[in-house]
């Protein structure tokens, strides 16, 4: 009987740590929340196959910036891959940067295919700010 105990007793103190440590970090994540809010902002990169689609779009603009060309990274050589692929995410990290200076943090990132193949890849960056 006391071995059978045992695995429960790890179990409900487990569970109990996790219930209680759950609470505590929902209470620290509501008292940190703004009584204003937040204001939102997405950076959308487009990677196209196609020469002309490839593009970081800024919802919405960013010191009158809406949206940045961006270098095709579909190519056929993989010496000029590389560059591209370099020269984009310069960009991307330059543009980051610019906001979390700003005060903007970023909340959640995600990429999809957006279509039948070849299907440009497009990926979302979330930021949000405190409202003043």
């Amino acid at each position: 009987m006391r071995l059978l105990l045992r695995p429960f007793l790890r179990r409900l103190v487990l569970s109990a740590g996790l219930v209680l440590g759950t609470q505590a970090a929902f209470a620290q994540a509501s008292a940190a929340r703004p009584r204003g809010g937040y204001d939102f902002l997405t950076i959308t990169i487009i990677k196209s196959p196609y020469k002309t689609d490839c593009r970081m779009l800024v919802t919405p603009a960013f010191q009158g910036v809406s949206e940045v060309k961006l270098e095709e990274e579909y190519t056929i050589t993989s010496d000029r891959y590389r560059e591209n692929l370099h020269h984009n995410t310069l960009l991307l990290n330059q543009a980051l940067s610019e906001l979390s200076a700003a005060g903007w943090e970023l909340v959640e990132t995600h990429a999809v295919l957006e279509g039948v193949s070849p299907a440009p890849v497009v990926t979302r960056y979330l930021l949000r700010k405190a409202k003043s």
